[in-house]
Parts: C-alpha cells; structure tokens; sequence
C-alpha cells in the first residue's frame, strides 16, 4: 500500500508515474480540498478573464486500486506502525491508513508577512493568492465592496500577474515591493529596470524599496496601508509575498532545513520508505550543487515523477534544480533560468551578455526580445540566463537545455536554429548572446 498526502502537482505526478510501472499497487491519496486537482498557476489569468474558476479544477482518473479520501487532512504519522491517521475536515471521522511507502507531497502555504492588522484581517480585505478559494474571495470581495482601489505586496510573479488582472478588472492598483527591483530573485537589475519600465506603462503604480507596516482599519474596514512612513488610499490589499512549506506534520521525524524536508536525488528522507517532493522540499542546485527549494510547478512535477518512480520499485534519480520559469505581464514574457549575476558566488569568473533583436523581421511584424547570458569566464560553461519580450520562454528553454547538457558559449554561438521569416529571424537573439560571449572570452579558435 502506497499512501500519498497532498494531490498536487507532485501528488499527480507521482501516482501517474506508480499506477503506469506497477499496475497491482494500491494508493490512498489524501486530499484536503473538496475537489481532486488544480492549477494554481492560472488564477490570476482567470482573475483578470471570467472569473470561472472552475476551468482550473480537472478530474484525477483513477483506477480501481486507487482511493482518494476528499476533504481528509493527514493529522499524525507513525512511523513505527506505519500509519497515518487522517481525519475529515468539517466532520469527526478519523482513519487510519496502513502505509508500506509514504509520499509527503503537502506543498506550501502563503506566506503572511508582519504587517499589522494583516493576518487579523485575512479573508476580509486582506487577501493571499493560493487556492481557488482564496480567489473566489478576492473576486466576491471586489464586486460586494465595490472596490475602486487596490494595494498588491510583492512585486513577483505572482504580484505581478494580479496587478495585471486587476488593471484588467478597472481597479487602480499598486504595488509595494521591499527589495529595490521588481522580480528581486530571478532578474538582474538591468532586466528588471524593462520590466519595471513597462508596468508602469500599464497604468500600476509601482513602489520599489518600500516596505509595507501596516493595513489601515477603520471601523472594521480596509482603508489603506502605511508603506515607509506614508499613508496609501485602498480598499483591498493582497499579499504575493512568497510561500512557506507545509511540513509541520513530520517535524522531528524527518531532516529538515529550514523548515524544508531534506531529501536524496532519489527523493527520499531520512527515514526508510518516506518520500517527499514538490514545494516542501529542499534539493540541491543543479549548477552548483547546494541545497536549493525552488516552488515550481515543473519543478513538483520532476520531483513526483522520480518518487513514483522509486515507490513503484524501480530506479530515479533528480538531478538537481533548474529553475526555469516564465511569468506573463499582460502581452510581457518575462523567463528566467540559472543564476543570475546578483546571486552568484564567484563573479570574478562570471562573463554576461546580453543581446537585443526581434523575434522575427522588422517587415514581417517582428517584436522585441532581449536575452542575456552567463558564463563562467574559465570553461565557457553556460550558467543562466533571463529574457524578456516576445518568446522569451522559448529562448530560456533552449538555455535550459543547454545549461543540463554542460553547453558552453562555443555551443550556443554555433547552434543552428530554424529561420523562416514569418516566425524567426535570421540571426537569432540565442546565437546572437552566444557570439557576444565568445568575443569577451577571445578563443584562438572558432568553431561555427
């Protein structure tokens, strides 16, 4: 008997994975919400459209070895009798559940900073962005309150992306961020600054380098917050200020850094025939090879696929952590992989690029894209990479790639990408970054 707790993406992942090798296991999947599966990624597209959250739900296929227990929170897990004792959320019913492998795959919950009134006020003005529940409220709230006005904390992926859906709703909308650039752990400043650029020609405020203290309440409502010392009008503030694991349950049996489970490449803990993936985990860094967490959807769904693996009896190893993501800010693409030159350790041997081009010609409508690159300066090994504008996530991934198969700035600069002018150009933005790369690292030879 396989149980996994949580049928997120991990949780998804894991039992496609375990139900495809071993087609006679059984798996009880306990779930907390009242429906099988999601996407938290689309809320803020669907904030900013209809409204129908409903189109992110989807059916989990399940096999007659397959029971999944809705509505059920894991509450305690024994690791002597293998157990997990679950018990029904809104009722009384508790289950135990025998395991002979266990899949940790509870993922993260918002992250509520210390603001004051914040957390009092949860639900009621002040909202987070995780479940479909969370933005059923934002959108009830503003259409009850009438709501004109709206302070986003966090200036993110998320933020962003419902600050754009709020432009999109006719709010005025603002966004407060403590770091001095927007995307603080994915951009360098330089890309950050276009970026920036264009969300404000949005129409969103953005404060940089400000931190919020508090949400102004009177007579029980929102009325605005106080950012640096200044007082800001809003009806509604939501908070994008990150997530944090949800691990408590195996706190003090299992590793843990940082309130993250530690695992192996294998996905496995430090106790026998307890798995863990997804955002509730650490992992190491692919590139360098320290312990990263990295709350990705594509990164859950890796990790799941390598502890379904591993629990349906045969071998997996994770690799390690990427993180290659993209954000879309209205008809902006912003994607990022690697590391960046703000977050890496050795930057007297780190070479950067960056290049500007269209995605395709001047005369077949061609719209800006802007990439740049990381090297180690030593090897030419690439080590990271961020673009924004027109396919920027098609131009990460072709970095990505070559970032896990060891490419250098020779590869890159002698990539033969497809041209056609309707959808490229000739002298792409890839090959472009990589030939600037090559001449700051002047080899004797080239190799085209």
């Amino acid at each position: 008997m396989i149980v996994i707790i949580g049928l997120g993406t991990a949780g998804v992942y894991a039992t496609r994975w375990i139900t495809q090798l071993n087609r006679e296991e059984e798996i009880t999947i306990i779930e907390r919400h009242s429906y099988e599966s999601y996407s938290p990624c689309g809320i803020p597209l669907i904030l900013g459209e209809s409204g129908d959250f409903n189109k992110l739900k989807h059916p989990f296929p399940r096999t007659k070895r397959i029971n999944v227990l809705l509505k059920f929170e894991a509450i305690r897990v024994d690791t002597e009798r293998k157990i997990v004792i679950a018990k029904q959320i809104g009722g009384n019913e508790l289950r135990e559940i025998k395991y002979d492998k266990l899949l940790f795959a509870t993922g993260s919950e918002p992250l509520v900073p210390p603001i004051k009134n914040a957390r009092e006020f949860l639900g009621n003005g002040v909202f987070v962005v995780k479940t479909l529940e969370d933005a059923e409220s934002i959108m009830n709230y503003i259409r009850e309150k009438n709501v004109k006005t709206v302070s986003i904390i966090g200036a993110g992926a998320i933020g962003l992306e419902i600050a754009h859906s709020m432009v999109v709703n006719g709010l005025k909308v603002r966004v407060f961020e403590m770091f001095p650039q927007v995307f603080p752990r994915a951009l360098d400043p330089d890309m950050a600054e276009i970026v920036a650029k264009f969300v404000t020609g949005l129409g969103i405020e953005l404060y940089l380098s400000s931190r919020v203290d508090e949400v102004i309440v009177e007579d029980g409502k929102i009325k605005g917050i106080i950012s640096s010392g200044k007082s800001f009008d809003s009806d509604a503030v939501i908070l994008a200020t990150g997530v944090v694991p949800n691990t408590g349950l195996l706190k003090g049996i299992v590793n843990m850094e940082k309130n993250f489970i530690v695992v192996n490449e294998r996905m496995e803990t430090s106790v026998k025939d307890i798995y863990a993936a997804g955002d509730c985990v650490i992992v190491k860094s692919f590139i360098s090879g320290e312990p990263m967490a990295i709350q990705l959807a594509t990164t859950a769904a890796k990790q799941g696929i390598v502890a379904g693996i591993n629990m349906a009896g045969k071998n997996a190893r994770y690799s390690g952590v990427l993180g290659s993501f993209v954000s879309t800010i209205g008809s902006l693409e912003v994607a990022a992989v690697g590391i960046t030159e703000t977050n890496a350790k050795d930057k007297d041997n780190l070479i950067s690029a960056r290049a500007r081009a269209l995605d395709r010609p001047e005369y077949a409508g061609g719209e800006e894209i802007i990439l740049k690159v990381l090297a180690e300066k030593s090897t030419g090994r690439i080590i990271g990479a961020q673009a924004v504008g027109k396919k920027a996530s098609s131009k990460i991934d072709i970095i990505s790639m070559a970032i896990k198969r060891g490419a250098t700035v020779y590869d890159l600069s002698s990539i033969e990408i497809s041209y056609c002018p309707a959808v490229s150009d000739l002298y792409d933005v890839v090959n472009m970054a990589g030939d600037l790369l090559l001449r700051k690292m002047n080899p004797q030879d080239y190799i085209f």
